[in-house]
């Protein structure tokens, strides 16, 4: 979960512009969550440097590497993606089987707030 001091990393327009589109891959899934978790980490694998890890003779450091010799950063430490990883998951708390997310009031009243906006 958010701490009080750290803000969401997608305002509440940016999260609804997500929801669209993944409500289809989750639909694309069948039912089966495991198959969209497979196609997103397959995609962070081929398409991005999530699973790139430093090379020892990288910088990790600090002395040498990306930096000092001119190369893109790119990449992670051993173990940083894990943590983005686990770190995005414990943003949002387990709930029992059959209880709705729990929606905060900010979210309540921002939303009501757009809806008489747009009317």
């Amino acid at each position: 979960m958010n701490s009080p001091s750290t803000p969401p990393l997608l305002t509440p327009s940016e999260l609804q512009r997500f929801e669209a589109p993944l409500i289809a891959l989750a639909n694309m899934s069948n039912g089966d969550l495991r198959k969209l978790f497979y196609a997103f980490f397959s995609f962070l694998h081929r398409r991005t440097d999530f699973y790139c890890v430093f090379p020892d003779d990288d910088g990790v450091d600090g002395s040498s590497g990306a930096a000092a010799t001119g190369r893109r950063n790119m990449g992670f430490k051993p173990g940083q993606a894990e943590q983005i990883l686990l770190a995005s998951f414990r943003q949002f708390p387990l709930r029992k089987v059959g209880h709705p997310p729990a929606v905060s009031a900010s979210a309540v009243s921002k939303t009501r707030a757009s809806k008489i906006e747009a009317s």
